[in-house]
């Protein structure tokens, strides 16, 4: 069989969610693609779940190579002409998302890559909380679910927020880009879980980071709570780091309450709180724009 796309799946600790991943990949109807699961050094039974399916192909990293190399390696490795990643605790919204992507690559050649809308789900609860509907490309490229290209060589790196949105601007010397105007995944929010991350991720500045690749204007102060949440020992640096970028900061009410509730509410309520927000809260003011024609899961 002559495979035109690759759906890749980069996993590292999914053991609790990438059944139902594998299942959404297999459910698409499109019949020239190839399912593999590039399994990053995990301690838990990921890779043995994923080899319970046989229609699955999966490869085990010697050792943990973090998400962003781990995003080009499967790139590397892909037969299909075109590939999409997703993520291996998310999964596609409905069956002709990857028919869709195809039909999009062979009507213009100039097409690399194709953004996509997608919506956020709490674990064990159906529905969207946050919905996100980035037309801006490497804004919209932080998350790598969805996101389909072209396959070529590409390098990457674990630069932390920022390793799909490196492997765009190499797509970006060479082709344009185009958005599918419905949600096409559904994005998992699950403690516990995560697509590989290295020892060292963290080594240098978050927010240093991401203020070089967008400018020190964007609005990351979310990125505190996340910050508390995976690595509350370097929250005050980074803190420090984003008031020495930009002092002008100082003046916005936003960072100070982003910050102020990062560094006084303890870790073991600020989780239940932002999931309490998101379920009772922001999901009402939330929807999922559904395929054109169709129904979406």
């Amino acid at each position: 069989m002559k495979i035109n796309i690759t759906i890749a799946i980069p996993a590292h600790n999914n053991a609790k969610t990438i059944r139902e991943s594998i299942e959404s990949a297999l459910a698409q109807d499109y019949p020239n693609k190839e399912i593999v699961v590039v399994d990053d050094a995990s301690t838990d039974n990921t890779a043995e779940i994923a080899k319970s399916f046989k229609d699955v192909k999966v490869l085990v990293n010697d050792e943990n190579l973090g998400i962003g190399v781990n995003l080009a390696y499967c790139m590397t490795i892909a037969k299909g002409k075109f590939i999409v990643y997703l993520c291996a605790d998310d999964v596609f919204t409905n069956d002709k998302v990857v028919s869709d992507i195809v039909a999009i690559f062979q009507s213009n050649p100039k097409i690399g890559i194709i953004n996509r809308y997608y919506y956020q789900f709490l674990d064990g609860h159906p529905g969207a909380v946050m919905e996100v509907r980035e037309n801006n490309l490497l804004l919209s490229a932080i998350n790598p679910s969805g996101m389909a290209f072209r396959t070529m060589q590409v390098w990457g790196a674990n630069r932390i927020f920022i390793e799909l949105p490196l492997i765009v601007c190499q797509f970006l010397k060479e082709f344009d880009w185009t958005t599918l105007e419905y949600d096409t995944v559904a994005v998992r929010l699950c403690p516990g879980v995560n697509t590989g991350t290295k020892s060292t991720y963290y080594n240098e500045s978050p927010i240093k980071i991401i203020t070089d690749f967008f400018g020190k204007n964007f609005r990351y102060y979310p990125l505190f709570v996340q910050l508390k949440n995976r690595a509350p020992d370097i929250l005050w640096r980074e803190i420090c780091t984003a008031v020495k970028i930009n002092r002008d900061i100082l003046f916005d009410l936003s960072f100070w309450f982003h910050a102020g509730v990062a560094l006084i509410v303890p870790g073991s309520m600020l989780r239940p709180m932002s999931d309490f927000y998101r379920h009772r809260i922001n999901r009402h003011f939330c929807s999922i724009k559904q395929r054109p024609g169709g129904e979406i899961g």
